[in-house]
């Protein structure tokens, strides 16, 4: 088998696994050192180990990380995964991600779970650098992202997946404002924090969305939102128990107005009817029109969110594929007699979509329920 054959292989195993594989045999000697590919998790790495008293194991992970890149051949990381669990010497860590850019890493994948004293900082190196394409992010309260002051900021990045859990909210305000080739963005994660964050999402070649977000007694303003290429996207903020409480939220349909004012060109969109249905008959107005959409699918949590249907067909005029869904866990589960009801309204006209443009209609995951 070809030494080529033997890197494609063994890269689709954890590093510390990969490394094992040079016992096999006098040619698997030093195979691992030369595949593109670097997973280093430090919870996989514990897990493996015997751990005799007094042994610290994120210790015994940094001289395992050490290693391999001392003894690791000269050539390029395609692709590079760092998970730190308990390590608190972010030095280390600082180099390991310059020696990830000066191989010229193209994806990388980083979370370092332990907030950490001064707190770890994304260097700015990570920002510039040319040839990364695919960035992986775990964001914490405990993490800084300060972007440099240059222009040059991702220049090459292409695919950025952000799970953010209670971030800092200026770290939130800077990682988003300058993307300028970025094609797809995924934030998903949790927002519990009574301060506020503004996201503002700077990227004129994006081109999918996707964004699933569990925000509690949390002020987030959208300040700014400039995807003007956009082709398709996803959005879930609220869970249908935080819209009950709405009223929290000064200027929710403000809100609400400014997410879809930065989407309205989408062609393909997936939405959580609460979003809608938080907005009152006085506030859909706010909704812009959507004249590019061609496929809809519309995530119900209660009969009652079919007012949503309505609203949306309105503001569509080019609509064709419309699939409306269901929520599994929340359709039927914990909802009062009155939310059994239907929530059609009928229409005082019909959407133009219907007449003119309308080719299938999807309903997905219904059932009845006894009376």
């Amino acid at each position: 088998m070809p030494d080529a054959v033997l890197c494609h292989i063994i890269s689709f195993l954890f590093t510390r696994e990969a490394v094992k594989t040079s016992v096999l045999s006098h040619r698997w000697k030093n195979v691992w050192a030369s595949i593109p590919v670097l997973d280093l998790d430090e919870e996989e790495y514990d897990a493996d180990r015997y751990q005799p008293l007094g042994y610290n194991p994120a210790d015994g992970f940094a001289q395992f990380v050490n290693r391999v890149l001392l003894f690791r051949f000269s050539g390029d990381i395609h692709r590079f995964r760092l998970v730190t669990k308990d390590m608190d010497d972010v030095s280390l860590i600082y180099a390991w991600i310059s020696t990830a850019i000066r191989r010229n890493v193209v994806e990388f994948d980083l979370t370092v779970q332990r907030s950490t004293v001064p707190p770890f900082e994304i260097p700015k190196s990570l920002f510039m650098c040319s040839t990364l394409v695919r960035f992986k992010l775990w964001l914490h309260r405990g993490i800084r992202v300060m972007t440099p002051t240059s222009s040059n900021c991702f220049p090459s990045l292409k695919f950025l997946h952000v799970t953010v859990r209670f971030p800092d909210s200026d770290s939130m305000e800077k990682l988003f404002s300058r993307l300028p080739v970025l094609e797809e963005l995924i934030i998903d994660g949790n927002f519990v924090e009574s301060t506020t964050s503004n996201l503002d999402i700077s990227a004129p070649k994006l081109k999918r969305l996707q964004t699933e977000l569990r925000v509690f007694n949390h002020d987030m303003h959208f300040a700014n939102f400039n995807a003007k290429c956009l082709h398709k996207a996803k959005i879930d903020f609220f869970d249908v128990e935080e819209l009950k409480k709405h009223d929290y939220f000064l200027g929710l349909a403000d809100r609400i107005h400014q997410i879809f004012a930065g989407i309205y060109d989408a062609k393909y969109l997936t939405v959580k009817a609460p979003l809608l249905a938080a907005l009152d008959i006085g506030h859909q107005h706010l909704l812009p029109m959507f004249n590019n959409l061609n496929y809809l699918e519309l995530q119900l949590h209660t009969c009652l969110c079919l007012h949503s249907l309505a609203t949306v067909l309105k503001i569509s005029p080019h609509l064709e594929h419309p699939k409306i869904s269901r929520n599994r866990k929340q359709m039927y589960a914990n909802v009062d007699e009155g939310e059994l009801e239907p929530g059609w309204d009928e229409l005082e006209s019909v959407p133009v979509c219907l007449i003119s443009h309308l080719k299938t209609i999807c309903l997905w995951d219904f059932q009845g329920v006894s009376r």
